[in-house]
């Protein structure tokens, strides 16, 4: 397992949820998002599946915390 998929225990589930309720709150509401096989979802409907704590909302949270430690990694270069 790679620093990168670790899980990072210093936060909460909460916390992490919080945190991309956030990051997609910004999203235009119009906006749609394609996610594999899973279909095409709005901002709020990205953002229900997250606060559900489903498995597709898990996905977004994994994606995200991925993106942001993409964004972490590159800052030390």
């Amino acid at each position: 397992m790679t620093d990168n998929q670790k899980i990072d225990t210093r936060y909460s589930d909460e916390e992490i949820r919080k945190l991309v309720v956030a990051r997609l709150s910004v999203l235009s509401s119009d906006m749609q998002i394609s996610i594999g096989s899973s279909g095409t979802f709005t901002r709020d409907e990205l953002i229900g599946h997250v606060n559900a704590n489903d498995d597709l909302g898990r996905k977004i949270e994994e994606i995200e915390l991925e993106w942001l430690r993409s964004w972490k990694d590159k800052a030390h270069v």
